[in-house]
């Protein structure tokens, strides 16, 4: 049974995984207690006043140290012509856009069991293969051709995947920007050494409030948040940069652990990529999707911290809204093409058709449009995908495409207007 006083969805026995004393359970149940009691108050609070002229000092900053990566001189000249390109093209208002980069899911297993995750559900890996080595190196090229300077792994956990090493080296680290995204609690000395020797530029740690208990409660793993404290301690001995994903959802916006994160951050001098809550995971049973007034909220509240940033703002071109499909792509670790790692609309497989056909036919989906978060900010669209996801855990481009023709029919209204030639 749900512990109802918890908004993290966290259960007893969760509380349980990460307590060894009834005293220690009691203690991370005021914790919850008092999450959700700021959580219903909506109460915005500052811990800091803002200085404009030093945040956009920072933000030179930010954009110097994680976006330039001087041991690999030919990427800044890529980098450089693919902005160009991009600002051109939105110049013109040009319908082209170059291709940033991948992010590979390389497994859905993993070592936690997170309630608000769905990578447990969309697991295949039983009935179908996993690539190997080989399939990214013949991916890295094809994307490299279509203007990628960057290459992702995440899952899952990557590093639960015996073949983290060898798909780092088909994404020509040498050439590439390389990251990692973890929970961070495999993460060790040896492998921190491994992956500086490899050329993974930057590791990107989950971090789901700066109050211990509540990450630890929230991930179900005792512990967990020391692991990523370490964590970030072991990147800066090896020289590979940090930076912190965070979910932000009803339940931890308004709360001390969300402003705990943010001075963490300022702190330690780390970039936080702050991504919306999704309908997906246990996140389906509690209304925790930010609505407009929280989305206010959340821009009041992170307003006076340097180093936060929301990853809808790093586009080609100056284009603020979802890069998925035009700048970014995600992959499972079957070949499946996905406009982000939380749709799973799949528009097509690179086992099956090459990557260039697949993209261009997401280009003529909604994936076409600079549009604000298709899970978190478009209402129609939740309304679309979230009974699709529930009926199964994935669906076609094509049958994706169909529904949105039913909704528009019934609602007399067309949802993408400026949408290029439809799916044939």
């Amino acid at each position: 049974m749900k512990n109802k006083a918890s908004v993290f969805c966290t259960k007893e026995d969760d509380i349980a995984q990460i307590t060894s004393t009834e005293e220690e359970a009691a203690q991370v149940r005021a914790l919850l207690d008092t999450a959700e009691q700021q959580s219903q108050e909506k109460k915005i609070r500052r811990t800091r006043k803002g200085n404009m002229l030093i945040k956009h000092l920072v933000l030179l900053k930010i954009y110097i140290h994680y976006g330039i990566h001087w041991r690999k001189p030919l990427y800044p000249v890529r980098l450089f012509r693919n902005i160009m390109l991009g600002k051109i093209y939105n110049l013109f208002k040009l319908k082209k856009y170059v291709l940033r980069g991948i992010e590979f899911a390389i497994t859905f297993r993993c070592n936690f069991r997170c309630n608000h995750c769905l990578c447990a559900r969309i697991n295949e890996s039983g009935k179908r293969r996993e690539m190997d080595a080989s399939d990214y190196a013949k991916i890295v090229k094809d994307a490299m051709k279509l203007g990628a300077t960057t290459f992702g792994l995440e899952g899952g956990e990557p590093f639960v995947s015996h073949e983290w090493e060898e798909v780092i080296k088909a994404c020509q680290p040498h050439y590439n920007h390389v990251i990692i995204s973890s929970n961070g609690f495999l993460f060790d000395e040896e492998k921190a050494k491994k992956c500086a020797e490899l050329g993974v530029d930057t590791i990107n740690f989950s971090m789901d409030s700066g109050i211990p208990e509540i990450h630890d409660a929230f991930r179900r793993q005792r512990g967990s948040h020391a692991k990523v404290v370490e964590g970030i301690r072991l990147c800066k001995k090896y020289g590979i940069k940090v930076i912190i994903n965070t979910v932000v959802h009803k339940g931890n916006l308004y709360t001390d652990g969300f402003l705990k994160l943010l001075e963490f951050a300022e702190k330690e001098k780390i970039l936080v990529n702050t991504l919306l809550a999704k309908g997906v995971g246990n996140f389906q049973e509690k209304d925790a999707v930010l609505d407009p007034e929280d989305l206010k909220a959340m821009e009041e509240i992170v307003r006076p911290y340097n180093y936060v940033q929301r990853h809808l703002a790093y586009n080609y071109g100056k284009q603020f809204g979802c890069p998925g499909t035009k700048e970014m792509i995600n992959m499972t670790p079957y070949g499946d093409v996905m406009n982000c790692a939380n749709m799973h609309v799949y528009q097509g497989n690179v086992l099956e058709e090459p990557l260039a056909t697949i993209r261009e036919k997401g280009l003529r989906s909604p994936f076409g449009l600079y549009n604000p978060c298709f899970l978190a900010d478009d209402r129609d669209f939740m309304t679309i995908y979230y009974p699709l996801l529930e009926q199964k855990g994935h669906v076609s481009l094509e049958e994706f495409m169909a529904a949105i023709k039913v909704y528009e029919k019934e609602k007399g209204r067309v949802l993408y207007p400026n949408l290029q030639q439809g799916i044939s």
